[in-house]
């Protein structure tokens, strides 16, 4: 599969070298095809603990390697009749699963219901903060890639569904509001191993306010586990419900403790970004508040950038972190040898989940030209005792560590 995407990037730097050649239609075509690629080197990881910047890629266990940024992406767009149109956008990188399900990021119907109000059904991506139209786009945002320890916790880049979208401008700008429900599901990788994740009922609205320099926004989203398969997991919540009473009186409460499946969650997140003369600042923070523990937690980060002519240089500083405590389990001499070892497992597959770090970033964009831009980037992440949840690990994090992540990625987009 890695060798398809490296040619299916290939293939997409191609079309876009060659896009401009070709003869445009006068008056706007009725189907338009557009892309968009980046070729990634990264260099992260060590022996023991795995890199990645998204749930959906496998870890990197140091060394460089041209997987962990790379995207490629192809959108059709069609009208249909005046008012309809259709869009469906194709995304090939690295996975945890790649099939159909996880190819196709958009595919939907979109309707203009009046001047101001558009409705959509179908495969759109998901709206919870700023890089929600484009974040398979690295040329339409300034870093190398999304920041880790805000964007790395949403691990579902569309959902099925409808939209509505209001938007009307009062004063100096637009104000938008959007509402949207359906269903959500992702297949991510996280330490104990694959783990495939749908969520339905889920709704969720946003309001946004946009002048000619800043932007505001403001989102609420809820979704309750439907499922939630993993077989580490579901065997160890077997093993922790069939514990008699007697012997551990708390398994039972533990295990639907850890378990997913009818566990509700709120999202809330506020963004603001600046963007005038040479300086461009962005920032966000968010709270998930959740019944399960492992995704209850609160992150943000703070961007800032200065445009050197086709250069700009930028500094972000981010963190996510856990609301809930780790579990520590002190068994007695008493305590059989098979709950002990029951105990010690529960402890350490809990804790895998949990999240505490902070990254310090600086980086460069170089705007070659209007469809091409060169990004470099160095992250120093700092990450805490049982706080490794966004890392692969392959043994319990018992001690603070720090990382670093170097990133150099061309970006490029056509149409």
């Amino acid at each position: 599969m890695r060798r398809l995407t490296l040619s299916l990037l290939i293939c997409s730097f191609i079309l876009f070298c060659t896009a401009e050649t070709k003869a445009q239609e006068p008056k706007g075509p009725r189907f338009r095809l557009s892309g968009f690629g980046t070729l990634d080197v990264t260099s992260a990881g060590t022996k023991q603990v795995g890199y990645h910047n998204e749930f959906s890629h496998a870890g990197q266990f140091g060394g460089v390697s041209i997987f962990s940024g790379s995207v490629a992406g192809l959108q059709l767009d069609a009208d249909l009749l005046p008012k309809l149109s259709v869009t469906v956008q194709g995304i090939v990188k690295e996975r945890a699963k790649q099939d159909l399900f996880n190819f196709l990021d958009w595919a939907f119907l979109r309707y203009q219901l009046t001047p101001n109000t558009v409705i959509r059904a179908g495969r759109m991506g998901m709206d919870l903060y700023m890089l929600s139209e484009y974040r398979n786009v690295g040329f339409a945002y300034l870093w190398a890639h999304p920041v880790v320890e805000f964007y790395m916790p949403i691990s579902f880049s569309h959902f099925d569904g409808f939209d509505a979208k209001y938007s009307h401008r009062i004063g100096p700008g637009f104000l938008e509001f959007k509402v949207y429900g359906g269903q959500v599901g992702s297949d991510i990788v996280v330490s104990r191993g694959d783990f495939s994740l749908r969520e339905r009922p889920f709704f969720g609205a946003n309001v946004s306010l946009e002048t000619d320099h800043w932007k505001f926004r403001m989102t609420y989203a809820t979704a309750e586990v439907h499922s939630a398969r993993n077989q580490q997991f579901r065997q160890l919540l077997n093993a922790l419900n069939h514990v008699p009473a007697s012997l551990w009186p708390q398994a039972a409460e533990i295990s639907d403790h850890i378990s997913a499946e009818g566990k509700q969650t709120g999202y809330y997140s506020a963004g603001v970004a600046y963007e005038k003369n040479a300086w461009v600042v962005q920032s966000e923070f968010s709270w998930f508040d959740s019944k399960w523990p492992s995704v209850n937690g609160t992150n943000g980060y703070l961007s800032v950038g200065h445009r050197f002519g086709p250069v700009t240089a930028y500094s972000i500083g981010s963190y996510a972190k856990s609301l809930d405590s780790p579990l520590h389990f002190n068994p007695d001499p008493s305590t059989p040898e098979g709950v002990a070892q029951l105990q010690q497992q529960t402890q350490l597959a809990f804790n895998r989940t949990l999240v505490d770090q902070n990254t310090f970033s600086l980086g460069a964009r170089w705007d070659l030209n209007h469809q091409t831009a060169l990004k470099a980037q160095w992250d120093h992440t700092w990450v805490r005792k049982d706080g490794g949840g966004l890392l692969i690990l392959k043994e319990s994090l018992d001690q603070d560590i720090t990382l670093d992540t170097f990133s150099v990625n061309l970006n490029f987009i056509f149409k």
